[in-house]
């Protein structure tokens, strides 16, 4: 079989690795489309953790959430099914709805649209994670304000094998899943087909999810190749589970606390359910290998998302609780991008230079799916359409890497990037549009330097930028509701700048890598007087977004693990995070009365110096793993998270959580198939804690302003799950 240097199975990752021999002898270059063969973890500049898909997979996790918040660094919100919100740094940690938490993510090269701010991530089909931390607009782009989370998909590889998994749990979770691997002289084929389902912990939070994926790689000659991939998925998703923490009646006087007894939401109802999901992504990829050391690679995709749901809880037989939904909501989010990048690598220098050209359109409308009468007294019918819009999104951007060599223990790096971004926004029930263009440069600068062979330092400076969405820019054309809105065209980009220093090696005990960083975040985009504050006095004081706060997280982060093939072995992941505001004078805390006698009222407040709420100062993840046989491991898992705030005022603060875990792997032969048993209790001691707590203001009516008006979800406590796989 011949041997391509860069093989295009090795493009099919899309992610972005710095490479380097054992000895540094070859310096290679970072890239955003293309996987390298070689150790990434020397020469990078900043902290990164990357992940194997067999080491994904040993944790036969239910969703990736379960092992992205193992990483220090990366807070992720765990929804239903494979839905997740991440965090990196503290990034975004004000907001919790349907924002971007400011990461790139990027799926076998498309820079993925989130939508809702949360990405559909299957954990079935990893071939290999990669998290960068700090600024990474310098290869992504738009949003990269914290990092990246580079998800690269399962691959052909040159070998003819198969295999088939079940598994089981708690809440009526099931998951199956088959897959193909097949080569000859001339190509490779790689096919998987799965099924996942729960009925969910809380009431009406089942989730099923439907995928296909296959890739096929032909090789044209000994030094090229071209792969086609195709990934299929259909989804459908429900509640999240989310209550208020102690409802108040005011007829009685009397509190009920939701936590203790209505943990699993009964008959609550949340602001968006029943999402239905059609995922379809396509991509070519095509590279040329050179007698230079040289190698070009090009890549067309497209990546379409279709989300149909119900929206905007409403109160059918007025009797004053929600329980139905006004709207019925559709989405349709399709992206199509070239992206190409030639590189060069030698001993002591090297480049790469690249293009990225993305057309994104967003399609979006809401129909009432209910008679409803508003408090205008008109009289709305099902079907009516309340909103239609498309959005255009053109991207133009050119990039690229400068690596040198400056002796055998010093190495530094330079990168750029220059994006053109363009609106063109059409709300098709008044014909009325809006264009706004960007042009946005991001960089980072960095250097390693080896102490001894292999003990090295590392450091770098880099940007990452979000630019404002048309909506943020014209809220008050754009927006329509409740509340009033103005147009703001004045804000600007927001940025932030990640400052680092870090140190990284190996004995024959253990590996390490410890970071200290600065990340400034500057001109945050939000709306005056809060994200989320509903002031009843929008009318005479209109709402607006703009760049009205600044934010400085500063940190440490530290990892130790020792070699798991030993018969004991160790993971120790600690982050340190103090994530403050350095700006913010125009927050406001509304309470519905204010003639009672209470501690806050109605007003505005400067927020400088407090911290961000749903950051913790303190979160550790400890694991030891013992091998009974060389088939035979057993592991216990620790997830410490320290205390958090679940408001920018500072009020409320929930207490921090351990959840420990358990977990064994046997693996055998029987006959010619190779077996896997495996066995999970997450939550070991069923432990309860709070996911996403968050308060605005007098949530539950009583006047006063206090932990009882979190918005919040419990956990699902404890939670069984043991599974099954063949390989033939």
């Amino acid at each position: 079989m011949r041997q391509v240097k860069y093989s295009l199975v090795a493009a099919l990752a899309i992610a972005a690795t710095l490479n380097a021999s054992e000895d540094l002898g070859l310096i290679t270059v970072e890239s955003s489309i293309i996987d390298d063969k070689f150790d990434a973890k020397k020469l990078e500049v900043s902290n990164t953790v990357t992940l194997k898909g067999s080491e994904v997979e040993e944790h036969h996790a239910e969703n990736i959430a379960d092992v992205l918040n193992n990483i220090p660094g990366v807070t992720v919100r765990k929804n239903e099914g494979d839905s997740n919100k991440i965090h990196i740094r503290g990034v975004a940690g004000e907001v919790y709805m349907g924002e971007k938490p400011g990461v790139a993510i990027v799926i076998d090269g498309v820079p993925v649209q989130e939508r809702a701010g949360s990405v559909n991530i299957d954990i079935d089909n990893i071939e290999s994670v990669k998290v960068i931390k700090g600024g990474a607009s310098y290869l992504y782009g738009n949003d990269a304000l914290a990092g990246a989370v580079i998800i690269t998909t399962k691959r052909p590889k040159a070998k003819n094998e198969g295999f088939v998994a079940v598994e089981a749990g708690s809440y009526g979770y099931e998951k199956y899943l088959a897959n193909y691997m097949g080569s000859t002289e001339d190509f490779a084929i790689q096919l998987q087909a799965s099924y996942k389902a729960s009925d969910g912990y809380w009431e009406d939070s089942d989730y099923w999810a439907k995928s296909f994926n296959g890739k096929f790689q032909y090789y044209i000659d000994e030094t090229s190749d071209i792969t086609f991939g195709v990934d299929k998925s259909t989804r459908y998703e429900n509640d999240s589970g989310a209550i208020t923490h102690t409802t108040y009646n005011p007829d009685t006087e009397e509190y009920t606390n939701q936590v203790e007894t209505n943990p699993t939401s009964i008959g609550e109802v949340g602001y968006s359910t029943d999402y239905d999901i059609d995922l379809s992504k396509y991509f070519i990829t095509y590279s040329k290998d050179f007698d230079n050391n040289s190698n070009l690679m090009t890549q067309i995709y497209s990546y379409e998302d279709t989300t149909t749901n119900k929206s905007g809880m409403y109160d059918s037989n007025r009797d004053g609780i929600r329980d139905d939904h006004l709207y019925d909501a559709y989405a349709n989010t399709l992206q199509n991008g070239l992206k190409s990048e030639y590189r060069m690598d030698s001993d002591k220098l090297a480049y790469m230079v690249g293009l990225d050209i993305a057309r994104n359109e967003e399609d979006k409308n809401r129909k009432y799916r209910v008679d409803y009468t508003g408090r205008d007294r008109v009289l709305h019918s099902i079907g009516e359409v309340t909103s239609d819009t498309n959005n255009k999104e053109d991207i133009n951007a050119i990039y690229g890497e400068l690596k040198y060599k400056i002796n055998d223990k010093l190495v530094t790096t330079l990168n750029a990037r220059f994006d053109n971004i363009e609106y063109d926004y059409t709300n098709n029930l008044t014909s009325e549009t809006w264009n706004k263009d960007f042009n946005e440069g991001s960089y980072r600068l960095g250097a390693t330097y080896k102490l001894e062979e292999n003990q090295i330092f590392y450091g770098s400076v880099s940007s990452g930028f979000r630019v404002p969405t048309i909506s943020q820019l014209y809220a008050g054309d754009i927006l329509s509701g409740r509340y009033a809105y103005e147009n703001n065209p004045d804000i600007e980009t927001e940025k932030t700048y990640n400052y680092e220093l870090g140190y990284r090696g190996k004995n024959d005990l253990i590996t390490y890598d410890v970071a200290i960083f600065q990340l400034d975040r500057k001109d945050v985009i939000l709306r005056n007087g809060g994200n989320y504050v509903a002031d009843p006095n929008s009318r005479r004081n209109p709402i607006m977004y703009g760049n009205f706060a600044d934010v400085q997280n500063r940190g440490l982060e530290l990892s130790l693990n020792s070699d798991r093939s030993k018969e004991f072995s160790f993971v120790v992941n600690y982050a340190y995070l103090d994530s403050k505001y350095t700006r913010y004078d125009e927050y406001k805390l509304v309470l519905h009365d204010t003639d009672l006698d209470k501690d806050y009222v109605e007003g505005t407040y400067d927020l400088d110096g407090n911290t961000v709420p749903r950051t913790s100062k303190h979160t550790i993840y400890l694991e030891g793993n013992y091998r009974v046989t060389p088939n035979w491991m057993f592991t216990a898992g620790v997830n410490y998270r320290s205390s958090q705030y679940a408001d920018e005022m500072n009020e409320i603060k929930v207490d921090g959580y351990s959840v420990a875990n358990l977990r064994t792997i046997y693996n055998t032969k029987v006959s010619d198939f190779d077996m896997e048993f495996f066995a999970i209790v997450d939550n070991l001691f069923d432990e309860q804690y709070f996911m996403m707590p968050r308060a605005t203001g007098d949530r539950n009516d009583d006047g006063y302003y206090d932990l009882r008006d979190m918005g919040l979800t419990v956990n699902p406590g404890r939670v069984y799950t043991v599974g099954l796989s063949m390989k033939f």
